[in-house]
């Protein structure tokens, strides 16, 4: 039954790379934590279609891993292709400001996936308080913000390499 949904568990090249892990090519990795993230929004997006009519097991396994997905998937962004970025390109201030701003657009996700958790859960547990218009609104509301937050990640990271080739570890899909 969990395999109806996918995106809720990392693949192995998106998980946040270990100290003791070789080194790992950064935007190569981000390719692969979007493609995580996009599926991941798919699935919450399927949820949301089928509301008021849920499946309450996969809205609790929902509940249990998107708190802890979301948080690998920032970390490794933030450990490996931001710090590549700001090891590369450390005189740009404009970068700078770019990488603050998803930095604090990852924490408000995070804050975000807290509250869409504790409504999946109660979803999960068949709580009829739950009212099923509000939860596809925070549904859509998160995913919809995701998948926008990728859009301009992509765009800006690929403006980047193409102004530095020369330096480039990868590229980024298409």
């Amino acid at each position: 039954m969990m395999a109806r949904i996918k995106g809720l568990a990392l693949s192995r090249d998106a998980r946040a790379p270990r100290s003791t892990e070789a080194v790992v090519e950064p935007f190569a990795w981000l390719a692969g934590a979007h493609k995580d993230q996009l599926a991941l929004c798919d699935s919450l997006e399927a949820i949301a279609d089928n509301l008021p009519d849920i499946d309450r097991e996969i809205c609790a396994y929902a509940a249990r891993m998107l708190g802890p997905l979301l948080r690998e998937l920032h970390a490794g962004e933030e450990g490996l292709v931001f710090a590549w970025i700001e090891r590369w390109h450390s005189a740009d201030a404009s970068l700078a400001a770019m990488l603050e701003q998803l930095k604090y657009e990852h924490c408000e996700d995070e804050c975000y996936a807290e509250e869409l958790t504790e409504m999946l859960a109660r979803l999960g547990a068949a709580d009829a308080s739950v009212n099923a218009e509000t939860a596809g609104y925070m549904l859509r509301g998160f995913f919809t913000n995701v998948r926008r937050h990728i859009v301009f990640e992509r765009e800006c990271l690929r403006g980047l390499l193409s102004r530095h080739g020369s330096e480039r570890p990868g590229t980024l899909p298409a």
